[in-house]
């Protein structure tokens, strides 16, 4: 049953929840998927569109630290800003009591940690290709957008049928404009991605840390095991600020040498001699697997297809009987997910220095420590109590889909005298943020229009079919 959690000293009351519990009379708990050191994730179900949804919620001693609120919150804001097919994607925020939750949408898959499980502990060259396309796709809309993932790793890469892709984890995204959630000297990451200028925990991380990443996580997808190995998270870290990146063409037969060559400089110890967006980083790898047979997601990633059917009957298995929690189940998103690091004790610790219990985590939870403190295996480590700053305000639910439960991306450009341009974007009348982007709104006609200062503003109703792609290209002119 939910219990109530009263602090004297701050008269602040959490309501915990159970299974069975309706939040905001529309999201139903059902079974906890996931729990680690920030809170839980459960399986639910909204019963207003009657589909399954994912909702993550903060543990109950985090509710009275401010940092770790903005934190939480702001990966909400994140969540309601940022529409791309390769995000994940955001349903509802709000309060049950004073335990802040996130609605989000309910991925059948597993993640691509997992995936490497599965395959054999290695991708093809066209495997790879396959997951870098769609993470660079994802990873290009967020940097367009003035942000900083700071955490690519398999963890935090979803994959479900058909092998789509989804980001997750943007709960430790940096905000160029508004950097001020990250301490001075604070090192944020995992260490067997993390590029030179992380590890220092200077202000010098732009997108091009994330393409130092997203090549380190390449090298692993090809190779079978990270780039840089240790006994240690100093044996990690000290080999990818000072030693060369390993020849992924000695490592492995299926990797030619402008492949690894490609690799090693997106991973150059100095951001300048990297390519200048992860898009690039993409090209550069597909054009040098040259004429390497290209695969379809769909057949070489069958089994997620299979295992989504096999939660998806245990889901009308366990919706008909108990609802009682169950421990974490595979294929799930929210689930915990780590993959084993250098064998060396791991344990976390709260910001009091108390141990944690099981190092189970959130895909992907990373959290920042002072350069030089000791990190637990994959870099996280729950840092003391300093407040970020107040938290955001709480901001009504943000829900596209609320009229049908289809939805199909939507993608709409912006030019001015021929170059692409931005311009502040409203659909249906909704204010979504500018241009250029892509959305999943429901199938049917949509209203789309775009404004820019100094132009004439110009609106044009589009037709978004299932299944499809809509590709609205404007072009934008002066006022008359």
């Amino acid at each position: 049953m939910p219990e109530d959690f009263d602090s004297p000293s701050e008269h602040t009351v959490v309501f915990l929840v159970a299974p069975g519990d309706i939040l905001d009379d529309r999201w139903l708990i059902e079974t906890r998927i996931g729990r680690g050191a920030m809170g839980s994730v459960f399986r639910g179900r909204d019963t207003r569109l009657e589909r399954p949804v994912a909702i993550k919620l903060l543990a109950p001693e985090h509710c009275r630290k401010p940092k770790v609120l903005a934190r939480f919150e702001r990966e909400a804001t994140l969540m309601t800003t940022l529409r791309h097919p390769n995000i994940i994607q955001l349903f509802g925020v709000g309060r049950r009591g004073a335990l802040p939750y996130i609605v989000m949408q309910f991925l059948e898959g597993m993640t691509l940690s997992d995936v490497l499980k599965r395959k054999g502990g290695r991708l093809s060259a066209g495997e790879t290709m396959a997951m870098v396309k769609q993470i660079a796709a994802g990873l290009s809309f967020i940097h367009h957008h003035g942000l900083v993932h700071r955490d690519i790793k398999p963890q935090n890469i979803f994959v479900g049928p058909g092998g789509r892709v989804t980001i997750l984890d943007l709960g430790v995204v940096r905000d160029k404009a508004n950097p001020g959630l990250t301490r001075p000297g604070a090192m944020v990451g995992t260490p067997y991605y993390m590029s030179p200028e992380q590890i220092l925990g200077t202000d010098e991380i732009d997108k091009r840390t994330d393409v130092y990443a997203l090549a380190a996580m390449t090298f692993e997808l090809l190779v079978g095991r990270p780039p840089f190995l240790g006994n240690t998270n100093f044996e990690v870290l000290h080999a990818h600020r000072y030693q060369p990146v390993p020849d992924a063409s000695q490592l492995s037969k299926s990797v030619n040498k402008d492949v690894a060559r490609a690799i090693a400089t997106a991973m150059s110890k100095t951001r300048e001699d990297r390519p200048l967006s992860a898009s690039e980083f993409s090209a550069d790898l597909e054009a040098f697997f040259g004429s390497t047979e290209k695969v379809d997601p769909r057949v070489a990633f069958a089994f997620l297809e299979e295992d989504a059917r096999a939660q998806r009957t245990e889901r009308v298995r366990s919706t008909r009987g108990s609802t009682l929690p169950r421990t974490n189940g595979p294929g799930e998103a929210g689930r915990s997910d780590e993959r084993p690091p250098p064998p060396v004790e791991r344990q976390r610790t709260s910001g009091d220095g108390e141990p944690d219990g099981p190092s189970d985590t959130f895909p992907g939870e990373a959290t920042e420590t002072l350069a030089g403190d000791e990190t637990d295996q994959h870099g996280e480590q729950d840092t003391n109590d300093e407040d970020r700053g107040p938290p955001e305000p709480d901001r009504a639910p943000s829900d596209p889909a609320d009229t049908v439960s289809e939805t199909s991306e939507l993608r709409i450009i912006t030019t001015l005298k021929g170059l692409t341009s931005t311009a502040t974007l409203f659909v249906d009348g909704q204010p979504q943020g500018t241009t250029p982007t892509s959305l999943q709104v429901p199938i049917g006609q949509h209203s789309v229009r775009v404004e820019r200062q100094g132009c004439q503003a110009v609106e044009k109703q589009v037709v978004v079919a299932a299944g499809t792609i809509a590709l609205v290209r404007i072009e934008l002119g002066p006022k008359a």
